[in-house]
């Protein structure tokens, strides 16, 4: 049985069909990149691995538990969502991080702001960025703080969704080329370039 499935998947949007008796397997630790063209449902794929969006029928799995009302949470606690637009509480962001980390959820990971720190300078951040509000943030300073926390909150599924817009091409690289580092199970939405040629594998529909 594969790490993630989706299963015989149906989805409509507007009485546009989305997808039609579409299937997926995934292996833990693989890396996959979706390469169908806009207003495909790539989006909405990931989204219904977390519950967010419900397929009109199919099933999803995750490591070997179906997605249901009642195993949703239990679920999402297993992944880590970056988006395009960075959402993440808003707030000073010193407050914002240890808030996450505050969460009952979270209570077993060993956070310390100093660690914070260093991921500020590694992702080109100033250090009085933890001073800041959210809100007063570039939309390339939330992606990248995004992308902090979710390497923090150390979860077993990434999914990295346009992260790379408003980034210039020397960050970008860097930050592609850290997170597929990590033995995680990885699943990229994305239309740019810089993930070509990395390993990943290339699902299209």
């Amino acid at each position: 049985m594969a790490y993630l499935e989706f299963r015989n998947i149906q989805l409509k949007y507007d009485q546009r069909l989305i997808f039609s008796g579409f299937n997926l397997e995934i292996e833990q630790h693989e890396k996959v990149l979706f390469c169908a063209p806009s207003g495909r449902g790539k989006t909405s794929l990931v989204k219904m691995l977390l519950g967010f969006v419900v397929p009109d029928q199919g099933q999803i799995s995750v490591a070997g538990v179906t997605l249901t009302g009642e195993t949703v949470n239990s679920i999402r606690s297993q992944i880590c969502y970056v988006s395009q637009d960075a959402d993440i509480p808003k707030g000073i962001v010193r407050d914002v991080f240890a808030a996450v980390f505050k969460f009952q959820v979270n209570r077993h990971l060993n956070y310390q702001e100093a660690v914070l720190c260093d991921w500020l300078e590694t992702m080109a951040l100033p250090q009085d960025t933890l001073e800041k509000n959210v809100d007063a943030l570039s939309g390339g300073e939330r992606q990248r703080l995004a992308v902090i926390l979710g390497i923090l909150l150390d979860r077993d599924i990434w999914i990295l969704d346009e992260i790379t817009t408003g980034l210039d091409l020397t960050l970008k690289t860097k930050m592609v080329e850290l997170l597929l580092s990590y033995d995680k199970t990885i699943l990229v939405v994305s239309h740019d370039d810089i993930y070509q040629n990395r390993g990943l594998r290339e699902v299209s529909w």
